[in-house]
């Protein structure tokens, strides 16, 4: 994968200053080397652009923000209890029941192998990609893969609004 930085051009130029370039040209400044406009200023501008064409609101970005932290920290904390580094009840506050269970019968079926101090590297994994959806209800549907030193996993969250928090509801550990 590559990077492309863009960086904006200097107002110093000839191509942007008008006095400039008729100071160092004798030919009649061209029509298109003179913008109408300032050129963008930074992503701030695009992103206000953006909302308006997708009738984003800031409440959808500061809830964006929400999920994205907790669905995180919760992935990570799902596959430190899977491999017996943490327990299961540390995430009592986040989760519903039905999903603490399904966790408690999963670690139980796969902490056999572990040790109890990780391999370098192995207790936490790295998060390769985060994808998130939103559902017409309001709830989220995330999915986290996370690469370890040996293995890469994925887990789908389904994180649903309760009293005025964020729940995660259902959870599927692949």
């Amino acid at each position: 994968m590559s990077t492309i930085a863009i960086s904006p051009r200097s107002a110093n130029t000839s191509y942007y200053n008008p006095d400039v370039y008729a100071a160092n040209h004798t030919e009649p400044i061209p029509a298109q080397t003179v913008p109408e406009t300032d050129p963008c200023q930074a992503p701030a501008h695009l992103r206000l652009a953006l909302d308006n064409i997708f009738h984003r609101s800031a409440v959808y970005r500061t809830e964006h923000r929400a999920i994205i932290e907790i669905s995180h920290a919760v992935a990570r904390a799902v596959f430190e209890i899977v491999a017996g580094y943490r327990t299961v009840n540390q995430l009592a506050f986040v989760m519903e029941p039905s999903c603490i269970a399904k966790l408690r019968r999963r670690a139980l079926l796969e902490t056999a192998s572990y040790t109890l101090e990780p391999l370098p590297g192995t207790a936490h994994g790295q998060i390769i990609s985060l994808h998130l959806d939103r559902c017409l209800s309001g709830s989220w549907e995330c999915t986290v893969i996370l690469g370890f030193k040996y293995r890469v996993r994925a887990v789908a969250l389904k994180i649903e609004p309760w009293h005025g928090r964020w729940q995660v509801t259902d959870m599927e550990l692949i």
